[in-house]
C-alpha cells in the first residue's frame, strides 16, 4: 500500500513538474523567440569569421581541424532549422479556429523554440583556439631577398623608374632586358627588398620563379606551388597542379583584395602562363620577368619593355671600389685598377669580379698584369673565364642557328671598340656564304640587317652612335674570340689590333689582322680553306709576288688604308674572290686586269689616285656593288666597260672627278651617260653631272631607281652625300630646262643653290618632296604665293631650309585654302635673308601644326619669327625646339602667348632687343633648357618674380669662351 501511495505521489510530483516547467515554457514564449533570433543571428556572424579563419589556413597550406569542420555542419544544419521556425512565427495562420487548439499550437511552438534555443546556444557556446594546427610558418606577402646593394645613381634611378612603372595599374606586364652581366637580377631584387620595407602591403604575393635556361613548365609550377604552401604530389600532373595553384591564387586575391606579383627571372622563350596556373588575363596579375632576349619581351606581350643599359664611368669605379677594398688607395695601385675599370666597359658582371678576384692584393705588377691579360684565355685568370665569360656564353649558345652563332663571330673580326658599317657587314656575310648570295643586293641587305637585329635583341650587339653602323662591347668581342678558339670548324682567328706575334693555324678560315703593324707579309702563306683575310690599316707597302698564290679559297679581301702601290701578279689567282676592298689606298694608282676575277660581286676603289679603272672591268658580268666615290684624279674609263657590268645594281661615284658628259667633238674612247641607261638593273645611283643635257633620254629609266643622290653642276663641288632615297643637288642650273621635269617629279630631297628661273618656278608637281634647300637663289621673292598656291602644294614636305636669300620677302603670301599644304612640315631653318620681316605668316601658321623645331638666324630685319594674325593665343603642339640668333631687330617670337605642350628648348643669342619669353609658366611642363647670353637673360621683362625663378632654373648661360668667339666672329 504504502509503495504505491509512494509511486503515486511521485507521479503526481513528476505531473507538476512537467506541467510547471510547460507553464513556465510557455510563459517565455515571446522572450524565447527573441533570444533565439539575437542568438542564431550571433551564431552566424561567428560562423563566417571561422570560414574566413579556414579559408586563409588553407591558402596558408594547412588543414583544418575535425572539430571545426564537424560544428560548421552543425551551424550549417541548425541555420537550415531555425529559418523556417522563425518565418512560420512570423507569419501566424489565420484559418486556425478554436481557443483550445491554439493554445495546444503555441505550445508545440514554444517547445520548439526553447529546444532550438539551446542547441544554438550550445553552438554559440563553443570555442577553438586555432582552425587549424601549425603545420608550416603562415604565408608573407614579401619576402626579402639576398642581395648586394645597388651602386651608382644611373642603377638607382632606374629602380626607381621600374618601380613607377610597376605601380601603373596600366602596366601587366613589364619586361626587364639586357646583355648577361648587365644587373638584371639584381635590380629586380632589390626592387623588392626596396618593396617590402616601403611597401610591405602592396602585392598580396610577390612569387619568385628562377626559370631555367632549357624551359621546365613543371620546375616553375614547383617553386610556385612552394611559396603557396601547396603540397606537390607525386601523381600531379601540369594540368592537375595549374588548376591547384591557380585556386589557391584567387583564394587569396578574394580574401584581400590586393594584386599578385610573379617574377620570372632569366626568360629565354615564351612561356604559356595559363599553362601553369597564372591567371595572367586577370587585372589582378602582375609579370614582371628579365632576360637577355628582347624578342622575348615581344613574345610575352609585355606592356613595357625596360631597357637596362651598362654603367657610366663614375658608377663603374665606384662598383669596382666596393669589390676591391682599401687596397685601392695603395701607391701605383689606382692607375691600372682605373684601366681595368674601362676595359670593362660598363659591364658589372666583370666589373665585381675582377674587383674581388684583386681584393687584398697589394703588388702593383699583378694589378698590371691583370690590366694586360684578363680577357685573354690565361691559366692565370680561369676564375674570370668561370665567373665572367660562361655566363656570357649562354647567350651565344641560344642563338637559334649557326649561321646566327657564326655572324656573331665574325663581329670580332673587327678591332675593340670599332664602328662596324651595317653595309660593309651585309657584303662580308653575303660573300663569305653566311647570306645567301642569290638574290638581290636589296633582298641581302634587308634579310642581313634581320640578323643583325636578332643580334641586338639578343644583347650581343649593340647600336652604334653613328648611323649606319653596330659596335660589339668589348667584353663580347673577347667572349667571341675566347669561343672562336674552340669553335674551330669556323676557323675565326682574330688579332686585331695588337702587335702581330702569333701565326694562323693552317686550318684557319676567317683571319684579321686590322691594324697589327705590320710592315711585310710572309713570302708564301699555306692557308688552303682561307676565305676570309682582314689587313687593312697596315702599313704595308709591298705584297710579294707569290703571295695569294695557295689562297685560292678567298672571298674577301680588304687592304683598305694599306700603303700598298699595286697587286701583285698571284693577285689574279682569286677566282673565288666576292669581295675586293681597296678604299683609302692613297698610293695606289693603278690596278692590273680583273677579268679572272669573274665571281666578284663588291669592288671597293673609294679614295684611291687611280686615273682609270682596270681592264677587264667589263667582263664582271656577276659585279653588284661598285664605289669609286672619292676618286677626285679618275679620268678614264674605258667605253664598254660600264655597259658590261650587266649585274650591276649600286653605282656610288659621288665626289668622283669623272665627266660623263664629253664636249662635243672629244674623244669617245670613254664610257658615256648612255651605258648608265643600258643597266637594267642598277638602283642605287650617286653621280655628279655637268649639265641637264644627259637626261633627255632618262626619263623612264629615272623612275626605276629605288635611291639616288645626283649632282648637276658645271663645276666639282663639295656637297654632303645623305641617306635620303631621292636626292638632286642643283647648282647654277636653269629650273625651267625641260629635262629636269622627270628628274623632278621623282625626287625626294632637293637642294638648290645659286639656281636661275626660281620665280617662274611652279612647285604643284614636286609631291614627293620631303626635303626642300634653297640657297643663294636671289630670284626668289616669295616661295608660296597666293595666287599660284594650291592646298595641296609640298604635301609632303617635313624639312624646310631657307638660306642666303637676299630678295626673299616672305615665305608663305597672303590666306591659303585650307588643305594638305605644308601639313607634314616638321622643321624649317631660315638664315640670313635680310628683308624677311617674319619666318612663319598667320596664313602659314594654321597649316603647321606639326613643326617640332623653328631655327632663325641672320635675318637683319627680322621683328618676330611667328605673326599671330590678331589671335591672343597660338596653339604648336608639337613644337621642341626653338632657335633664334643674330637678329638685332627681333622685339618678340611671337605676339600674344603660344601653346607649346611639349617645348623642350629655347635658345637665343646676339637678339638684345628680346625683352620677354613668348610661353608662361603653365604651359611649361615640358621645358628643359633655355640657353642664352646673360646680358640678355639679365634685362628680360617679367610679370612676377615667380616667373622669373621658375624660368632662371632652366636657363644655361653661354660659357664665356662661346661668348668671345661669337663676339670675335662678329
Amino acid at each position: 500500500m504504502d509503495a504505491i501511495t509512494s509511486a503515486v505521489i511521485e507521479g503526481a510530483k513528476s505531473i507538476f513538474k512537467l506541467s510547471l516547467s510547460g507553464i513556465k515554457t510557455l510563459s517565455k514564449y515571446e522572450e524565447n523567440i527573441c533570444e533565439l533570433q539575437e542568438e542564431i543571428s550571433y551564431l552566424r556572424n561567428k560562423k563566417i569569421l571561422i570560414e574566413e579563419e579556414v579559408s586563409i589556413a588553407i591558402m596558408d597550406g594547412k588543414t583544418p581541424k575535425q572539430q571545426v569542420t564537424e560544428w560548421l555542419r552543425k551551424v550549417s544544419r541548425a541555420e537550415d532549422a531555425v529559418r523556417p521556425l522563425l518565418q512560420m512565427l512570423q507569419t501566424p495562420d489565420e484559418n486556425i479556429n478554436g481557443r483550445s487548439f491554439k493554445m495546444l499550437q503555441q505550445y508545440q511552438q514554444s517547445w520548439r523554440v526553447a529546444n532550438k534555443l539551446d542547441h544554438v546556444k550550445e553552438l554559440n557556446s563553443t570555442y577553438f583556439e586555432t582552425v587549424a594546427p601549425e603545420k608550416c610558418s603562415p604565408i608573407k606577402a614579401m619576402e626579402e631577398m639576398q642581395v648586394p646593394s645597388l651602386v651608382g645613381q644611373q642603377a638607382a634611378s632606374d629602380m626607381m623608374k621600374l618601380l613607377e612603372i610597376l605601380n601603373s595599374d596600366d602596366n601587366k606586364r613589364i619586361g626587364v632586358w639586357g646583355k648577361g652581366g648587365i644587373g638584371k637580377t639584381t635590380s629586380v631584387k632589390n626592387l623588392i627588398n626596396h618593396l617590402c620595407n616601403s611597401s610591405p602591403n602592396s602585392f598580396n604575393i610577390v612569387i619568385w620563379v628562377q626559370v631555367s635556361r632549357e624551359l621546365n613548365l613543371s620546375m616553375i609550377q614547383t617553386q610556385i606551388a612552394k611559396r603557396l604552401h601547396l603540397k606537390v604530389e607525386a601523381g600531379d600532373t601540369t594540368h592537375s597542379l595549374a588548376n591547384r595553384i591557380l585556386r589557391r591564387l584567387k583564394m587569396r586575391v578574394e580574401a584581400t583584395r590586393r594584386k599578385i606579383l610573379l617574377v620570372l627571372d632569366d626568360v629565354w622563350e615564351k612561356i604559356d602562363l595559363d599553362a601553369i596556373g597564372i591567371p595572367s588575363r586577370d587585372s589582378c596579375c602582375k609579370i614582371l620577368l628579365t632576360t637577355r632576349s628582347f624578342d622575348v619581351c615581344r613574345d610575352m606581350s609585355v606592356d613595357v619593355p625596360f631597357q637596362l643599359n651598362l654603367m657610366s664611368e663614375d658608377d663603374a669605379w665606384n662598383l669596382f671600389v666596393q669589390s676591391a677594398g682599401s687596397v685601392l688607395y695603395l701607391d701605383g695601385i689606382q692607375s691600372p685598377a682605373r684601366k681595368i675599370v674601362a676595359s670593362c666597359r660598363g659591364l658589372p658582371l666583370a666589373i665585381k669580379t675582377l674587383g674581388k678576384s684583386l681584393r687584398d692584393t697589394p703588388q702593383t705588377a699583378i694589378w698590371r698584369n691583370t690590366y694586360l691579360r684578363w680577357r685573354c684565355s690565361s691559366p692565370l685568370f680561369k676564375n674570370i673565364e668561370k665567373e665572367v665569360f660562361r655566363p656570357l656564353a649562354v647567350s651565344y649558345h641560344s642563338l637559334p642557328s649557326k649561321i646566327l652563332q657564326q655572324c656573331f663571330l665574325f663581329c670580332s673580326l673587327y678591332p675593340a671598340s670599332f664602328s662596324i658599317d651595317v653595309v660593309e657587314l651585309i657584303q662580308c656575310w653575303v660573300s663569305d656564304g653566311l647570306i645567301h648570295e642569290n638574290q638581290t643586293v636589296e633582298e641581302a641587305f634587308n634579310y642581313g640587317v634581320a640578323l643583325i637585329e636578332h643580334l641586338k635583341d639578343s644583347c650581343l650587339l649593340d647600336q652604334d652612335g653613328g648611323q649606319g653602323t653596330v659596335k660589339m662591347h668589348d667584353v663580347f668581342r673577347d667572349l667571341a674570340i675566347l669561343l672562336s678558339q674552340n669553335e674551330e670548324l669556323f676557323g675565326f682567328h682574330c688579332q686585331s689590333s695588337l702587335p702581330f706575334n702569333q701565326m694562323p693555324k693552317e686550318s684557319s678560315r676567317r683571319v684579321s689582322l686590322i691594324g697589327c703593324k705590320i710592315y711585310r707579309l710572309q713570302e708564301y702563306p699555306v692557308y688552303s680553306n682561307l676565305t676570309v683575310l682582314f689587313l687593312q690599316g697596315n702599313p704595308i707597302k709591298i705584297i710579294p709576288d707569290d703571295y695569294f698564290l695557295n689562297l685560292k679559297s678567298l672571298r674577301v679581301l680588304n687592304l683598305s688604308k694599306t700603303e700598298i702601290t699595286s697587286l701583285p701578279s698571284s693577285f689574279l689567282c682569286l677566282v673565288e674572290l666576292r669581295s675586293l676592298y681597296l678604299r683609302g689606298c692613297f698610293s695606289l694608282t693603278k690596278l692590273p686586269s680583273l677579268e679572272p676575277l669573274c665571281k666578284l660581286l663588291v669592288l671597293d676603289l673609294s679614295s684611291t689616285p687611280i686615273r682609270e679603272l682596270p681592264e677587264g672591268l667589263g667582263s664582271l658580268c656577276r659585279l653588284r656593288e661598285l664605289n669609286l666615290s672619292y676618286t677626285r684624279l679618275l679620268k678614264k674609263i674605258a667605253s664598254g666597260s660600264i655597259s658590261g657590268l650587266s649585274s650591276l645594281e649600286t653605282l656610288d661615284m659621288s665626289f668622283s672627278a669623272y665627266n660623263w658628259n664629253p664636249k662635243m667633238g672629244s674623244c669617245h674612247q670613254n664610257a658615256t651617260f648612255d651605258e648608265l641607261l643600258s643597266l637594267d638593273r642598277l638602283s642605287v645611283l650617286k653621280i655628279r653631272l655637268d649639265s641637264v643635257d644627259s637626261l633627255a633620254s632618262a626619263s623612264s629609266w629615272i623612275k626605276k631607281l629605288k635611291k639616288f643622290d645626283i649632282q648637276i653642276s658645271p663645276n666639282d663641288s663639295n656637297y654632303d652625300a645623305q641617306s635620303n632615297e631621292k636626292r638632286l643637288v642643283l647648282r647654277g642650273v636653269d629650273l625651267l630646262q625641260e629635262h629636269l621635269q622627270s628628274l623632278l617629279h621623282n625626287t625626294t630631297s632637293l637642294s638648290l643653290l645659286t639656281c636661275e628661273g626660281m620665280a617662274q618656278r611652279h612647285w604643284l608637281s614636286l609631291s614627293s618632296l620631303m626635303s626642300l634647300t634653297i640657297s643663294n637663289c636671289s630670284g626668289i621673292r616669295i616661295l608660296i604665293s597666293q595666287e599660284r598656291s594650291s592646298h595641296a602644294m609640298f604635301p609632303n614636305l617635313q624639312h624646310l631650309v631657307l638660306d642666303h636669300l637676299k630678295n626673299l620677302e616672305t615665305i608663305v603670301e597672303g590666306i591659303l585654302s585650307r588643305g594638305i599644304c605644308l601639313s607634314n612640315l616638321k622643321t624649317i631653318q631660315v638664315f640670313d635673308c635680310p628683308k624677311l620681316k617674319g619666318t612663319i605668316s598667320y596664313a602659314m601658321l594654321r597649316h603647321v601644326k606639326k613643326l617640332e623645331e623653328i631655327k632663325v638666324s641672320g635675318c637683319e630685319n627680322m621683328c618676330r619669327v611667328i605673326e599671330s594674325g590678331g589671335q591672343k593665343k597660338k596653339n604648336l603642339p608639337v613644337l621642341r625646339v626653338i632657335e633664334v640668333k643674330n637678329m638685332v631687330k627681333l622685339r618678340t617670337i611671337c605676339d600674344g602667348m603660344w601653346v607649346c605642350p611639349v617645348l623642350q628648348q629655347i635658345e637665343v643669342s646676339h637678339c638684345f632687343q628680346l625683352k620677354k619669353l613668348p610661353i608662361s609658366v603653365g604651359d611649361s611642363c615640358s621645358l628643359k633648357e633655355i640657353r642664352g647670353d646673360v646680358k640678355w637673360w639679365n634685362n628680360l621683362i617679367w610679370e612676377n618674380h615667380d616667373d622669373k625663378s621658375f624660368f632662371l632654373k632652366h636657363f644655361q648661360a653661354y660659357p664665356r669662351e662661346d661668348c668671345l668667339k661669337r663676339q670675335k666672329y662678329k
